[in-house]
């Protein structure tokens, strides 16, 4: 059973902050999250777009579902460039971000990219892309 008496001994009191200082981090704004994000967007678009283009089917509607794939295509993979260009290889931190998180699936998610934008002739973000894929390589 809970002690309602001892119940607020549980956070600590403002006055009592002995000069320490809290940091927090932003972690939106780290290289990792930023891998996450990207690996996150590419990989949950395949499930997604099985199941969005089946809903479009059954509903037996004008929409064209090829459209709708494009479409979500188009927004899924430039969302996840958006995170993925923030990585910055003279920078060691996101170096070893790259090292720490790569991993198969990672490295699955930068080629369904890469094989995306060859499509429409978007080298440099390939470059971008693939430069990301030999460091989790090494």
């Amino acid at each position: 059973m809970i002690d309602v008496d001892n119940l607020f001994n549980l956070f600590p009191d403002e006055d009592n902050s002995e000069g320490k200082i809290t940091a927090y981090l932003d972690l939106k704004n780290t290289p990792l999250y930023w891998l996450g994000m990207g690996k996150k967007l590419v990989l949950n678009n395949i499930n997604f777009k099985k199941k969005s283009l089946q809903f479009f089917k059954d509903l037996e509607t004008e929409l064209d579902v090829e459209d709708i794939k494009t479409a979500g295509e188009f927004v899924t993979y430039n969302r996840s460039w958006y995170y993925f260009n923030k990585i910055d290889f003279k920078d060691q931190t996101h170096l070893k971000a790259i090292e720490d998180y790569g991993d198969g699936t990672l490295e699955a998610s930068l080629e369904l990219a890469i094989q995306y934008f060859q499509k429409f002739e978007e080298y440099e973000k390939c470059a971008h892309l693939l430069k990301i894929q030999k460091k989790i390589k090494l």
